[in-house]
């Protein structure tokens, strides 16, 4: 009995710690409620660009800045303040859809890591 009221003790502290271990570091642009929500995000930025996590973190210590993740998170907030700004107060016009229409990474990289500035040539 002894046993099983330790462990009832011991376990939410242990589970805490592992949450609180979980969370990221450094974010500066994005919010997120969950560790699951932010990686889903990321690997949809990942295959926007064409990229792996590499080519904007330090795999070492993913909370370190690099260019890369600097000019990323001034196109995140480029992106955010054009959807909030911008296309939040165009609705949808045609009163089709649930969801007003939103820019991401893929309006102008379309899985490269260098934005398409030119339409390519048929």
């Amino acid at each position: 009995m002894r046993n099983i009221i330790q462990l009832l003790i011991i376990f939410p502290i242990v589970v805490s710690l592992g949450i609180m271990q979980d969370k990221s570091n450094n974010l500066q642009v994005l919010e997120f409620e969950s560790e699951r929500n932010l990686k889903k995000y990321m690997k949809t930025v990942s295959k926007d660009l064409g990229v792996k996590c590499k080519y904007c973190h330090d795999l070492n210590d993913k909370s370190i800045d690099t260019d890369h993740k600097k000019i990323a998170r001034e196109m995140m907030r480029m992106q955010m303040d054009l959807n909030k700004s911008f296309f939040a107060l165009l609705g949808d016009s045609l009163h089709m859809h649930g969801e007003i229409t939103q820019i991401s990474c893929w309006t102008c990289h379309r899985g490269t890591n260098e934005p398409q500035t030119v339409r390519p040539k048929e």
